[in-house]
């Protein structure tokens, strides 16, 4: 979770209120924002924020929401756009990597150290939170006045172009060398692997603003003497790179400078003027907001909940419906759902009334219930409990234990993120075999069972895969062997009264060595499987004593 330190004499001054660190601590809960640290001595308060109000990334952000919480402003927040005459033109090449650009001007600029700090942070964290560590959207912040409009965003063949970085060693480099050498460019290299043409801003002496998302150039370096500033906002989402853009240029107009507008000319006479303020409008019904936080608003006081959290709200033409407004650099609202929880913050938490509705009081799940017997025999029994991904690596599920995949069972990931995370598991004892090679440097005799789901594929399901709960058990030491597994499964069977209604008959599987494992049947039915760890496996999880292990499928005894 990102957090951000307050100022409390800054924020006064935003807020245009005393604030008295003891009341904002308290306050602060009811706008959505978690208290990390307070320092009273140097009235200082450090909050913690979800990722999904980016706007929060600044104290001109949490001023805002603090403004509605005390009623001094109400409704949307109001800025005032001038319409510039700088423009941009968007080349047809940037399809191929880097599609969408947004553009400021931000003028009259007088910031201070903190707000320099500020502009700094909020760069950083819309690059996390919205960005998406720049893949998603990357900020150019540049200085005005040093370059010269109008400008244009195109794709180039990597060795084409050559320009001083920012940040470099003073020389120009062309952008393949940017991302080979360069610091930025070997933290950023991956965004751009595989592309045929990168990404590059020119102003019109065809110097080079930026190389999107790595680096700037150095002559739009931003100094102490800067007073104007040019944005670009790339990137491969058109809401997202508009929402940052938003968010920043609104942060900026809170200190005290002024928003100027860009026209963006894309192909086909297609044109955009940005930063876009203008709020989006919503159609919210009153019963629904009633009903899902249990309280009787009229129409008349749920206008000032919403107008509390600075959203403008009225009345709609429609009987029973309110007309609501959301400012633009607000991109958590997605659904009338995300209404509720605005509503409920304008009315106060502390004050919604406490009921409990019939049939409401929560209950584990019976399968969960069982599980929870389960893991108590297992402790009893000696084992120790622990807890792996339903993500599992294709090559440690079947190959490391001597499997063949099953294509027809198997919910494979279709892009995943890490190599180590490329399906779905369709059996614990892989993981529990990888656990053990992670501690296996531990004392031994180390006894571990999980228990766990599974996935499989299942057309019958409107997901196309159900899942099932499992147990596995593994124990590793110099004389683990069959018949020590066995009377751990022998004692679970006794513990749940039903050890005369299964059985072990002999049968082959690879991952086992042949003649010491089985298949377990309970009331004739396979659930599961048992026996001592084949060496081939051991090898391919390092491991050097013998394992026996066992793996159950729960559903069969619920």
């Amino acid at each position: 979770m990102p957090t951000l330190e307050l100022k409390i004499e800054r924020l006064e001054r935003l807020v245009g209120k005393k604030l008295d660190i003891k009341e904002l601590e308290y306050d602060l809960q009811w706008i959505g924002l978690d208290l990390e640290d307070i320092n009273e001595e140097e009235q200082k308060i450090k909050v913690e924020y979800n990722p999904n109000r980016p706007d929060y990334s600044s104290p001109e952000g949490i001023a805002r929401t603090l403004q509605g919480y005390y009623e001094i402003k109400l409704g949307l927040p109001s800025f005032e756009i001038t319409p510039g005459e700088i423009e941009l033109s968007v080349n047809p090449s940037v399809k191929k990597v880097r599609p969408f650009i947004v553009c400021g001007v931000i003028r009259n600029i007088d910031l201070d150290e903190d707000e320099v700090a500020t502009l700094m942070n909020i760069q950083e964290q819309l690059h996390w939170a919205v960005g998406r560590d720049r893949k998603k959207v990357a900020i150019g912040v540049h200085d005005l006045d040093k370059i010269t409009p109008p400008y244009r965003y195109t794709a180039v063949k990597p060795d084409s172009v050559s320009f001083i970085p920012l940040h470099g060693d003073g020389y120009p480099m062309n952008l393949e060398e940017i991302l080979l050498l360069h610091e930025k460019g070997i933290e950023y290299a991956h965004i751009l692997e595989g592309k045929e043409v990168y990404p590059i801003i020119f102003d019109n002496n065809n110097d080079v603003l930026s190389f999107p998302p790595v680096i700037n150039g150095v002559i739009t370096t931003v100094t102490d003497d800067t007073k104007n500033l040019f944005l670009d906002l790339t990137g491969t989402d058109f809401k997202a790179v508009n929402l940052a853009l938003n968010i920043l240029s609104t942060t900026l107009a809170d200190m005290g400078a002024t928003i100027e507008s860009v026209k963006v000319n894309y192909e086909k006479e297609k044109e955009i003027v940005t930063p876009n303020l203008n709020p989006e409008k919503w159609e919210v019904e009153v019963d629904y907001i009633n009903d899902y936080i249990g309280i009787s608003l009229s129409s008349k006081d749920m206008v000032k909940c919403f107008n509390k959290v600075r959203l403008e709200a009225k009345p709609s033409k429609k009987k029973g419906y309110l007309d609501i407004w959301v400012p633009a650099f607000r991109g958590d609202i997605m659904h009338i759902v995300d209404f509720t929880e605005e509503c409920a913050i304008g009315y106060g938490y502390d004050k919604l009334p406490t009921t409990v509705r019939e049939g409401c009081i929560g209950e584990y799940h019976p399968i969960q219930s069982f599980s929870n017997k389960i893991r108590t025999i297992m402790i009893g029994a000696g084992y120790l409990e622990v807890l792996n991904f339903i993500l599992s690596n294709s090559e440690k599920h079947y190959k490391y234990m001597r499997q063949e995949f099953e294509e027809k069972t198997h919910v494979q990931i279709l892009n995943p993120v890490s190599s180590e995370y490329n399906t779905t598991r369709t059996r614990l004892l892989p993981k529990l075999l990888e656990t053990l090679l992670n501690n296996r440097s531990e004392e031994k005799p180390i006894r571990i069972f999980e228990v766990g789901d599974i996935l499989l594929v299942d057309n019958s399901e409107e997901t196309g895969a159900k899942r099932e709960v499992h147990l596995s058990a593994a124990t590793y030491h110099e004389q683990s062997d069959f018949t020590e597994i066995r009377s751990t499964l022998d004692f679970i069977m006794t513990s749940l009264g039903v050890e005369k209604d299964y059985e072990i008959k002999a049968e082959k599987n690879p991952t086992y060595l042949e003649g010491r494992c089985g298949d377990i049947y309970f009331k004739g039915k396979k659930v599961g499987e048992i026996g001592e760890i084949h060496p081939e496996v051991l090898f391919n999880f390092k491991l050097e004593f013998p394992v026996a292990a066992l793996e159950l499928n729960l559903e069969c005894f619920f």
